[in-house]
């Protein structure tokens, strides 16, 4: 940790800033986190102020080029570019991290290589560049101080966010880097969410208007059979009971079971699913308040307000200064929600918690009654949010924990350094989720990220046509592999599945979990080998991404709308010299669409033969693949006993392949 000189300004606060640098096991990357903590002056004197930035620096000189991604709900990670050109401000303020541009900046010179900007922060945010490209521009980055100020004083200081910079030769490697040190240094990780499980929700095929509990728990029971690992219930349990009931507007009622829908109540519908041997999982969206919810009207001090200050918008026209969430920034509202937080597991015995937030706090709650001020209530908000996560996560080891903000729409370090992985969107079908996971990848190890095969939507979107009576093989098998990268889930009526889909999709899950999931779990980054697609017909055509574990890496490709016939790619990280295995994996693989492979399933090649080109020329329907590359292991070396021949532990040992220059096994 190296500490800076104190940084006097003009309103008399005192800066004190702090930069850690983090270990990512190389030297061509570097992370640094970086960390700011306010002062008032000698005197004693408190002093209000909103400027209050983590990171001052000064860029290299020369001309930089920016890049980022724009985000708002189902449209999230959606590139941008531009020369920089001061002043240029990047940030939100909507309350949400990614509602509007996620918090990742990347800056790239050709002479000084390239350096990205993650503001760890769940609320509002800014990266604000001015002076030239002559001297050097100059960066600030953290808090936004957009409707935000903060009285400070040698008593009560400020701790400011912290920002994460990376640099590498080019935005790929930084933004590697990050992803690198986010596993290292950022996400919590427990003995249950080590195991990465697989789970079903039930959101998109029933939404809250189809499901109840005789119809989850048969699904459940498919889950079960295929393999799966958890039954998580979405939308729709809690309330008053009654079938009509639209799960929008009773949130905030999470003690009130819709015994409509579900006669026995959570108790009862998480009991059957345990005895089935699953996970029970369960969202909840712990924060909000709906506008028919009985806390609204039993429990008013605990509401965030905005009176003074209304929002445009509001949610409520006869009260306009409602902000529809508790304010954590309270002790009361901190106290209520951890306790139905704990109530909530306690009862299930829940394995996995879906952490919703469907709303945009915009500058926050401004009320006075809080323990906050006037202007700075979304900052106490998140910092009470953290906290309570923290301890959640110590109360309940054995318990997931998953953000999701209409989506992706809350993706940040901050949030990110108290859960376990991020949902990226709402919408899921394929081609849109590899554009999310081109993005993903420059910020989030595999281990973080959380997403779902295309789905069964029972709602309308013009993208998400999954019908499961006319769905071809190599259609699903390329929804899976998609997924298959990271932490995944499906959400089908899985009751529905025809015999030849639910054996495809077991055939899937044995596929991660052997091969891929061990990859996962020990921090593997997700590294782009193409262009990123987009949307709607746009970008690469005939994306490829690389699992990189460290002596093992997985390529997936997939042939999209409007590819060409096939696809070279260049793996990264193989040694030319060095030999290499490439093994094809899963269900309906053919070895012909991979002319290295000569026709068999798996061949010993050179990293140079690799590196020059792993074609992909398919020859029949597939349209997605993945390809194993492993470093073959070193010959067993059995070591003599000191008359010369081996000792029988020894050869026990070699013949397991555990013994190597004659050290013990850990």
């Amino acid at each position: 940790m190296l500490e800076t000189t104190p940084l006097h300004m003009p309103d008399d606060v005192v800066e004190h800033r702090s930069v850690e640098t983090l270990d990512i096991g190389t030297r061509e990357s570097r992370v640094l986190r970086c960390a700011m903590r306010a002062l008032g002056p000698d005197d004693g004197r408190a002093v209000v102020t909103s400027d209050l930035p983590t990171v001052r620096l000064q860029l290299l000189p020369g001309p930089w080029h920016a890049s980022w991604f724009a985000s708002d709900w189902g449209d999230e990670f959606l590139p941008r570019t531009a020369p920089v050109e001061a002043p240029m401000t990047f940030g939100v303020r909507t309350g949400r991290s990614s509602k509007g541009i996620h918090p990742w900046i990347g800056l790239v010179s050709a002479e000084h290589g390239a350096l990205v900007v993650a503001p760890a922060w769940s609320g509002n945010w800014t990266v604000h560049i001015d002076g030239d490209a002559t001297d050097g521009f100059k960066l600030t980055a953290g808090i936004s101080s957009w409707r935000f100020h903060r009285e400070v004083s040698r008593d009560v200081p400020f701790s400011a966010p912290a920002v994460y910079l990376a640099w590498g030769d080019d935005l790929d490697e930084a933004g590697a880097a990050l992803a690198t040190a986010v596993h290292r240094w950022v996400v919590p990780e427990s003995a249950w969410t080590h195991t990465m499980p697989v789970e079903w929700n039930h959101w998109w095929p029933y939404e809250d208007a189809e499901i109840d509990a005789e119809t989850f728990v048969a699904n459940a029971v498919v889950a079960r059979d295929l393999g799966l690992d958890v039954a998580t219930l979405d939308a729709g349990w809690f309330g008053r009971p009654d079938t009509e009931t639209f799960w929008e507007r009773e949130r905030g009622d999470w003690d009130r079971e819709n015994t409509a829908r579900f006669p026995g109540g959570l108790v009862e519908t998480s009991r059957r699913v345990h005895e089935l041997g699953l996970g029970f999982g369960v969202w909840i969206e712990a924060e909000a308040i709906g506008p028919d919810a009985q806390v609204r009207r039993d429990l008013p001090g605990i509401q965030a307000r905005r009176d003074d200050d209304p929002p445009g918008s509001p949610l409520d026209p006869n009260d306009p200064g409602w902000l529809g969430y508790v304010c954590l920034g309270s002790i009361a509202g901190r106290e209520h929600v951890r306790g139905v937080l704990d109530r909530l597991v306690a009862r299930t015995g829940a394995r996995w918690l879906k952490l919703d937030f469907n709303l945009d706090p915009g500058a926050g709650c401004s009320r006075t009654d809080h323990g906050h001020g006037s202007g700075d209530g979304l900052y106490e908000h998140y910092r009470g949010l953290y906290g309570l996560l923290d301890e959640l996560r110590t109360a309940h080891p054995n318990l997931l924990l998953e953000a999701c903000s209409s989506g992706g729409l809350r993706i940040d370090l901050g949030l990110l350094s108290r859960v376990h992985c991020a949902f990226l969107s709402d919408p899921d079908w394929t081609e849109f989720h590899l554009q999310l996971l081109w993005g993903a990848a420059r910020m989030l190890p595999a281990r973080a990220v959380l997403h779902w095969s295309e789905s069964q939507w029972r709602g309308f979107h013009p993208c998400q046509n999954l019908d499961l009576a006319s769905l071809d093989a190599p259609t699903f098998d390329q929804a899976l592999r998609a997924v298959m990268l990271h932490r995944f889930g499906v959400s089908y009526r899985l009751v529905d599945l025809s015999a030849e889909l639910r054996r495809r999709l077991a055939q899937h899950l044995t596929t991660y979990r052997d091969e891929i999931a061990p990859l996962v779990r020990a921090g593997a980054v997700i590294r782009p080998l193409t262009d990123q697609p987009l949307r709607q017909g746009g970008g690469e055509r005939f994306p490829a991404f690389q699992l990189d574990g460290s002596e093992t890496k997985i390529v997936a490709a997939f042939r999209l709308d409007g590819a060409p016939e096939g696809c070279t790619l260049a793996p990264r990280g193989l040694d030319p010299a060095a030999r290499w295995r490439l093994t094809l994996l899963g269900p309906a693989a053919d070895p012909a669409d991979v002319p290295l492979l000569e026709g068999h399933t798996s061949v010993e090649l050179s990293g140079a033969e690799l590196i020059e080109g792993l074609r992909i020329d398919p020859q029949g329907q597939a349209t997605s693949w993945l390809i194993r590359i492993d470093a073959p292991p070193p010959a067993p070396r059995v070591v003599p006993d000191p008359e010369g021949a081996p000792s029988a532990t020894s050869a026990r040992l070699a013949a397991a392949g555990t013994v190597s220059e004659g050290k013990p096994p850990p």
